[in-house]
């Protein structure tokens, strides 16, 4: 059974045994890192009316030896249905519940007329035990402030002949789109063009033997993460070619225009390629899962990008202009 259901078939079973207006809820032990390792049964009153809604704030402060606690303050409301909970309550604990999970179970040591309170968690224990405590607390009352509650409506498991399919259709794509840039590249720019394609082919290889020493496995994520890295890796070529046929309409000799061309284009693409490298930069760092996947594998693909683009196509017509003496490459 799901946990929801598990409380309410236990409710259910022992319901004639129950005293009125009471519910068996439950918490997680202490030393437990899930509910089904150790958990704890409380008794607790339901009718109290005192509802996440009338909780004004609830945050993690510290007390006076420098030890975390919560403090929450009630709306005016509230602020009426706690002064008169807390005075005929004292001595008993007041449980803080959340999706039928009981978060802490505070003693009430006083009356507390003033519509705030402080949630002390003891002291001598682990701080950062204490510390997580009290953010789990906090979180759990603040999470009760709001409007509604969420409610499971559909649940679906994807088996892995499905995400066999999407990888299968991934792999598809990013081929159709390689092919599709490789086609434009070479009809486009010529003897440059296949130049950019030999790159593009080198640069997908880095980002494999990239993705190999990492012990990275390859996700759907990191599968868009290629076929981007595909249509960027072209870029800087596009802007080297052009920027080289600039320089050929203003008359100067091939081997000129061809210096000049890769000289002026060098920071633009290092511009291009370092703002998005950040961007990758962020998605590792705060990502998880699908999300750091494909950052990993653009931010690889971006480096291989830059090294294809500046040095590898430029030491190919480097070749050909110093030992081949070729005087002219088609572009």
């Amino acid at each position: 059974l799901k946990y929801s259901e598990y409380v309410q078939k236990v409710n259910a079973d022992i319901k004639a045994k129950l005293p009125p207006n009471t519910k068996v809820y439950f918490g997680k032990a202490e030393g437990a890192r899930e509910m089904s390792a150790g958990k704890v049964a409380y008794l607790l009153e339901t009718t109290t009316n005192l509802g996440g809604d009338m909780l004004r704030d609830a945050f993690v402060t510290m007390g006076e030896f420098n030890e975390p606690e919560v403090s929450i303050s009630f709306k005016p409301e509230g602020s009426l249905r706690f002064d008169q909970l807390t005075s005929e309550n004292v001595g008993r604990q007041m449980a803080i519940v959340l999706d039928d999970v009981v978060y802490s179970a505070p003693n009430i040591k006083e009356r507390i007329a003033t519509g705030s309170a402080r949630i002390t968690l003891g002291g001598g224990g682990d701080y950062n035990k204490m510390l997580e405590e009290a953010k789990l607390i906090s979180m759990a009352l603040r999470a009760g402030a709001l409007p509604a509650r969420l409610e499971q409506l559909e649940e679906r498991t994807v088996g892995p002949s499905l995400g066999a399919d999407s990888i299968a259709a991934g792999q598809l794509a990013t081929a159709v789109g390689a092919a599709l840039v490789l086609l434009f590249m070479l009809v486009y720019y010529k003897t440059f063009g296949l130049f950019a394609n030999l790159a593009l082919i080198f640069n997908v290889s880095m980002i494999y033997a990239g993705l190999t020493l990492l012990e990275a496995t390859l996700t759907l994520p990191g599968i868009a993460g290629i076929a981007l890295t595909i249509g960027m890796a072209v870029d800087g070529n596009i802007v080297i070619n052009e920027r080289i046929k600039e320089e050929l309409r203003k008359g100067k000799s091939f081997a000129a225009a061809f210096r000049e061309g890769y000289e002026k284009a060098f920071v633009a693409i290092f511009d291009a390629q370092l703002t998005t490298a950040l961007t990758c930069i962020v998605l590792i760092y705060y990502g998880s899962g699908p999300v750091r996947g494909f950052g990993v594998t653009l931010l690889i693909g971006l480096t291989a990008s830059l090294f294809t683009a500046v040095f590898f196509t430029r030491t190919i017509v480097d070749y050909l202009l110093v030992r081949r003496k070729v005087k002219s490459i088609a572009i």
